[in-house]
C-alpha cells in the first residue's frame, strides 16, 4: 500500500514537471490505477467492482475539494515568483504540499481498509511479494551506481525539471545549478531502510488474525501516519534536500531571463487553468 501511495504521487508530480498532459491524465486516473493495481494483487469481481465504486467517489471528492486549493497555492506562488520570492516561501510551498497529500491519505484510508481485510491468504501473500519484489528492483537500481554517478544525475534531471519550467537555461545557469545540486545527499538507503521496517509491519498485520475493528486502527496507523516510522537520518537528508532545492528554485528566479519569465508564467497559467477546468468538470 505504501508503494501505491508513492507512485501516485510521483505521477502527478512527474506530471507538473514534464509537458504530459495534466487533464488527460487526471481523467484517466481509474485506468492508471487499474493498470498498476494489477501488478500487485490480483482481485476478483466483488472486490474489483467495490474498489471501483470507492475509486470514483474519491476521485469525485480530489476533483471537487483539493484541486482548488492546489490551483490556489500556485496562483500564489506565481504571484511570489513577481514580486520577490525566497527559500522561507519555497520551503512553505514543499510543505503545503505535503499537507495536500497528507489530506487526501486521511480520506483515503477508510475506503481502502475494506479491501485490504477482504484480501484473502493467497492475495496478500501476492501483495507482499510484489512490494519485495519491487524494493529488490529499486537495489539493483542503486547498486548500478555510485555517489559521484548518482550526484551527475541527480544534476542532470534537477536542470531538465527546470528547462520544463523556464526554458532553456544559460550556460552560466547550469553551472551553478550543477555546481547548487552538489549539495543533495543521496537517501536511498535510510528511504529503502524505512520501507523495509513499513513493509514487515504491514505484513505482520496482514498475516495477523486481528478483529477487523482493530485491524483499520492498525491500517490507518500505516496508511496514513507511516512518516512516523522514519528514522533521524532520512529526515534530516530530506530537510537538506528541500532547503538545496529551494535555493536552486531562488537562484533560477532571480537569474532568470524575461523570456524565462514569460515561460514560467505562462507554464504556470496552463497548470491552474487545468486545475480550475478539471475541479469544474463532472
Amino acid at each position: 500500500m505504501m508503494t501505491v501511495k508513492q507512485t501516485l504521487l510521483g505521477l502527478l508530480l512527474a506530471v507538473f514537471i514534464s509537458g504530459c498532459s495534466f487533464r488527460f491524465v487526471y481523467n484517466h486516473l481509474d485506468w492508471w490505477t487499474h493498470w498498476y493495481l494489477d501488478d500487485y494483487v490480483t482481485l476478483n469481481a466483488q472486490q474489483q467492482q467495490d474498489f471501483d465504486e470507492q475509486f470514483e467517489q474519491l476521485h469525485l471528492w480530489h476533483r471537487k475539494t483539493q484541486l482548488p486549493l492546489y490551483a490556489e497555492q500556485l496562483k500564489n506562488l506565481k504571484v511570489a515568483i513577481k514580486t520577490e520570492l525566497d527559500g522561507e516561501q519555497v520551503l512553505e510551498n514543499l510543505t503545503q504540499f505535503i499537507h495536500h497529500w497528507q489530506n487526501f491519505l486521511i480520506v483515503t484510508a477508510p475506503k481502502l481498509q475494506p479491501l485490504a481485510y477482504s484480501l484473502s491468504a493467497q492475495q496478500k501473500q501476492q501483495l507482499l511479494q510484489a512490494i519485495k519484489n519491487s524494493h529488490q528492483e529499486n537495489l539493483d537500481d542503486y547498486e548500478a551506481l555510485n555517489d559521484a554517478e548518482w550526484l551527475e544525475e541527480r544534476a542532470d534531471e534537477q536542470i531538465v525539471q527546470l528547462k520544463g519550467w523556464f526554458g532553456k537555461l544559460t550556460r552560466a545557469q547550469k553551472a551553478q545549478v550543477r555546481q547548487m545540486s552538489s549539495g543533495f545527499q543521496r537517501a536511498f538507503m535510510s528511504r529503502m531502510q524505512y520501507r523495509e521496517v513499513w513493509t514487515e509491519q504491514f505484513a505482520a498485520l496482514l498475516n495477523g488474525n486481528f478483529p477487523e475493528q482493530q485491524f483499520n486502527v492498525e491500517f490507518y496507523r500505516l496508511f496514513v501516519n507511516g512518516r512516523s516510522l522514519r528514522g533521524e537520518t532520512l529526515n534530516a537528508i530530506t530537510t537538506n534536500n528541500s532547503q538545496v532545492f529551494a535555493e536552486i528554485f531562488v537562484y533560477m528566479v532571480t537569474t532568470a531571463t524575461d523570456k524565462q519569465r514569460k515561460r514560467i508564467n505562462k507554464k504556470l497559467d496552463k497548470v491552474i487553468g487545468d486545475l480550475v477546468n478539471l475541479s469544474n468538470d463532472d
